[in-house]
């Protein structure tokens, strides 16, 4: 009993208690600041908070090298191993979620006029989207599950999931718009695992998402 007590301790001390705290402030504070369609304004917002405060957070107070977060090219084998059993999945989840679900109909995407613009489209794509799923993996994947790792092992992909999960709730964006997003957080925490690399799960990630685009708009232009 003492001995499970005092693991008990160990998992949830101070430095767990306040890295939680940064987390959820990190994601608070960048639901707080109106952002009103400005794109500029929003991918600054992002960087500081899901960028900028994890990086200072993780050198001035934990004191750890970068590459304890996933900054790193590591275990490249299963990197690139485990990756394509991970498209499968998403491959029966593209079929289910397009032939059975209302997708189709509610995709944020289908009522934005860029996709009339193939340069526009683009743009969209290769830097707005590129941008969002760089700062997902940074700071879900580097500074939540790779902190958790450390005492949690492979829970914590489960751990930076619901961490993911409750950001799309405070964002009001937990929906099926965004079920690609929330399917590849799950399966993107899991490679960066393994690999202990963001470099997979970011390839994987960015692959993923525009491909579920190219698909809607396929289907439905």
């Amino acid at each position: 009993m003492d001995i499970n007590y005092k693991k008990t301790k160990e998992v949830f001390d101070t430095e767990t208690i306040v890295t939680s705290a940064v987390i959820l402030a990190c994601m608070l504070l960048f639901s707080f600041f109106p952002i009103k369609s400005n794109y500029f304004q929003e991918i600054t917002l992002s960087l500081a908070f899901l960028c900028l405060v994890p990086f200072l957070y993780i050198k001035i107070i934990l004191k750890k090298e970068l590459h304890n977060f996933g900054f790193q090219i590591n275990k490249w084998r299963e990197g690139f191993l485990i990756m394509p059993i991970c498209f499968l999945i998403m491959g029966v989840l593209f079929y289910v979620v397009f032939k059975y679900t209302g997708f189709k109909d509610e995709y944020f995407l289908g009522n934005y006029e860029m996709t009339n613009s193939f340069w526009y489209l683009f743009v969209y794509e290769f830097l707005i989207v590129n941008l969002i799923v760089f700062l997902y993996e940074v700071f879900f994947r580097g500074f939540v599950m790779f902190y958790f790792k450390s005492r949690f092992n492979i829970s914590a992909v489960f751990i930076q999931l619901l961490f993911f999960l409750l950001f799309l709730s405070i964002l009001d964006q937990l929906s099926l718009d965004y079920i690609f997003y929330m399917m590849t957080a799950l399966l993107a925490g899991l490679i960066a695992y393994k690999s202990k690399s963001l470099l997979y799960s970011y390839l994987f990630s960015i692959i993923v998402l525009i491909a579920s685009d190219i698909i809607y708009l396929k289907l439905t232009k």
